[in-house]
């Protein structure tokens, strides 16, 4: 065998031996996935957070407001923070 065989024969060798390790990385389906769930439809962040009612200075009557997550309130009209008012 020459040279030359011998070298051809070694690149076809890495050639497909690259091929089926690029191959076997692809995902394919294999039936054992169960379908996603379908998610109901999320709330909007409004309807998501705490809501109250309580007096606003700014607006000078009770109007809704949210409590937030790191705490205190807000005003969703004016969005004025309200935490230091008396609920």
């Amino acid at each position: 065998m020459s040279q030359f065989a011998a070298a051809f024969g070694a690149a076809v060798t890495t050639v497909g031996v690259g091929a089926v390790v690029v191959a076997r990385s692809w995902p394919v389906p294999t039936g054992r996935h169960r379908a996603p769930r379908p998610v109901a439809e999320p709330l909007r962040p409004v309807e998501a957070l705490d809501q109250f009612e309580a007096y606003c200075p700014a607006e000078d009557r009770p109007t809704l407001q949210l409590h937030l997550r790191l705490g205190g309130s807000v005003c969703t009209e004016c969005r004025n923070d309200t935490t230091g008012v008396a609920q």
